[in-house]
């Protein structure tokens, strides 16, 4: 039984942000069936935090385009919401999916995966598995975080403090003890002669022995705790420099406006392709027909029956029909007839799908208006000729 993507999971490794839940079960349950710490969260105004507080080690980004996965992932960036190591995928739609190769190879993701349609099952489940890797293995360690980083500051800080404390605590005991030397001395009675000479010999001895060796204690222990001291100090300052350079690759993983603009502009540059709706009631054929469309650039929707068709013709532009005429509800033949008499008089090619080359059927279909077939079982060769000879020639 497949298991479903939690959404409640407290330290998910795996999270996808996304904005139609419709549009994600597929790809959504495929990672479900290989992380156990996955979760799947919609995006509204709380997603910075939520991402801040999980610090998921890989992120997927499914919005409904790669434009707006850009826009999210550098707004994240920038607000420091994510400001850790991580491995961010872009999920797109197959007809996006050459501004998302490009996004990849500028480095603002690293990784895209085309999950509309989702064909590709192993491939998505290797990217998880990759990145899970990539983040979170030694191979490719990128450095301290900032919340490590911020303790070891903060440590180094309170032993260089307490080594100043120590040092001082130190040199005042020696102070004091030299002190009590001389005090002690100062206190030796005053009397007999015999008195006298001790208290003098107390004296050399305190003068030739033990304030020479207290000032010696005194210069090591200066010594030594500066030395150490020293050492700290300039281990406080390599840790902010690191920081610095974290704070920076952080910010060159942003980006820039620039980029992002050229990236959109390339892809709005290019000609709109053309658009191709495929009617066809067996899923495995009606895919593989979608395959090789969307391998030559050519966009696609399906439908999976004729009263399906004629919903999805209204509002949208079609350059080309490839109709099945042996489908449920409304065959191709009717559907095609039913197509010219609703659709303002404006003219879109239809070619039919069917295993049948009876040349007295393929007359009447002419006479209904069919632009051409292509026969079942067909190759990418045979379907590609036909849509190019429809649209030419339609």
């Amino acid at each position: 039984m497949t298991r479903k993507p939690s959404v409640a999971c407290r330290h998910p490794e795996v999270i996808m942000l996304y904005e139609k839940e419709e549009d994600i079960s597929g790809a959504a349950n495929i990672i479900a069936e290989q992380v156990d710490e996955y979760r799947t969260v919609p995006v509204t105004r709380l997603v910075g935090e939520q991402i801040r507080e999980h610090k998921p080690s890989v992120i997927l980004f499914a919005m409904s385009s790669v434009k707006l996965s850009i826009e999210l992932y550098t707004k994240l960036l920038k607000n420091q919401q994510i400001a850790y190591r991580h491995y961010a995928i872009v999920l797109c739609k197959n007809k996006e999916s050459a501004l998302a190769f490009r996004s990849c190879i500028k480095g603002v993701f690293d990784n895209y995966f085309v999950y509309l349609p989702l064909y590709e099952k192993f491939r998505l489940k290797m990217i998880v598995h990759n990145g899970l890797r990539q983040s979170q293995g030694d191979d490719h360690y990128a450095g301290l975080d900032d919340d490590q980083l911020e303790r070891i500051d903060t440590n180094l800080a309170s032993l260089i403090e307490l080594s100043s404390q120590c040092k001082r605590q130190l040199l005042d005991s020696v102070d004091s003890c030299k002190a009590s030397v001389e005090q002690s001395t100062e206190q030796l009675p005053h009397g007999s002669e015999g008195m006298s000479h001790d208290k003098a010999l107390v004296k050399s001895l305190a003068k030739q022995h033990i304030e020479p060796l207290l000032t010696q204690l005194e210069l090591e222990i200066k010594d030594g705790l500066d030395l150490i001291l020293a050492q700290l100090t300039s281990r406080h300052s390599e840790i902010k420099d690191i920081k610095q350079q974290v704070i920076a690759k952080q910010q060159a993983k942003i980006p820039t406006h620039a980029l992002v603009s050229s990236l959109l502009d390339e892809q709005e540059a290019k000609p709109p392709k053309k658009k191709i709706l495929v009617v066809e009631d067996n899923q495995i054929y009606r895919e593989m027909i979608v395959k090789v469309l969307e391998q030559d650039e050519y966009d696609t929707e399906q439908a999976c029956d004729g009263l399906t068709a004629l919903k999805m013709i209204k509002g949208n532009d079609y350059a080309l029909i490839l109709m099945d005429l042996y489908m449920p509800h409304l065959d191709g033949i009717n559907t095609t007839k039913q197509l010219k008499a609703d659709n303002d008089g404006k003219d879109i090619p239809v070619v039919a799908l069917t295993s049948n080359n009876n040349r007295e059927l393929i007359k009447r279909w002419a006479q209904v208006g069919l632009k051409g077939y292509i026969l079942k079982p067909s190759n990418r060769t045979e379907i590609l000729q036909a849509v190019k000879t429809a649209i030419e020639y339609g």
